[in-house]
């Protein structure tokens, strides 16, 4: 045990100078003109207030907790960059309208390599659910998107988009509070042509597809939000960004 705690404070020595009161530092560095970037965790649905309860995590995972977290005004964020794929995945239980419990959901799984990183445990996957993604572009006042694994929905035809939720009592109003209302919605599903060609060569939006740069429109129009970044691989230069 002693030799542990030694460890550790070999580590707090190492860390020491790095410490420092958070707030003041990037309050200082407002006031000196410096940019400021914040990156949160999870997706908005997580968030342990405004998300699907209680299928939610502990924290507020929209931008709303960037102010609370870092200790910086509200007006601070002048810019929201929201990251989202191009279809949509779930991990653990929680309503999920658009699930695709058939080979297309495991073909996005393996294309897209959702498994958990360290678990190896399969992602839930289906469509693209464009009232969850609509409901957290105003939740966190996105400006932007950047439209992530559009790749993977290559050799798919027609793909999906998930438009509005219903029940048997009639259409839902969009995303709802009540959790059990939103186990039994059913997805309203739009379909668009798809693509064969492989996504990865291009450099430029201009240079995907016609079928690929129609669903980016398409997705555009439905969140209410212009899609600025489509990445097409994990590499860098396969990050589009619109001029």
């Amino acid at each position: 045990a002693k030799a542990v705690a030694d460890q550790y404070l070999g580590f707090a020595d190492r860390l020491r100078g790095n410490v420092t009161d958070t707030t003041m530092f990037l309050y200082e560095a407002m006031q000196s003109g410096k940019r400021l970037l914040f990156e949160g965790a999870n997706g908005t649905l997580l968030d342990v207030d405004h998300g699907t309860f209680p299928f939610v995590t502990s924290s507020s995972t929209s931008a709303i907790g960037v102010p609370a977290g870092a200790g910086v005004p509200a007006q601070t964020l002048k810019t929201c960059l929201g990251v989202t794929k191009a279809y949509t995945t779930r991990v653990g239980a929680g309503p999920f309208p658009s699930e695709l419990n058939n080979d297309i959901g495991q073909y996005i799984r393996d294309r897209g390599h959702e498994y958990g990183t360290t678990t190896g445990r399969p992602r839930r996957c289906g469509w693209f659910d464009a009232v969850a993604a609509r409901y957290s572009a105003r939740l966190s006042g996105i400006t932007q998107i950047a439209v992530m694994h559009l790749d993977t929905l290559t050799g798919l035809d027609p793909i999906g988009i998930c438009t509005g939720y219903r029940t048997s009592a009639g259409a839902l109003p969009g995303l709802v509070s009540d959790s059990t209302l939103m186990e039994q919605a059913e997805p309203v599903i739009e379909y668009m042509p798809g693509w064969k060609q492989e996504l990865r060569e291009a450099r430029s939006i201009q240079q995907l597809p016609a079928e690929t740069r129609e669903y980016i429109s398409r997705l555009e129009t439905l969140i209410g939000v212009p899609i600025s970044i489509a990445s097409v691989g994990p590499e860098r230069t396969q990050t589009l960004m619109r001029s």
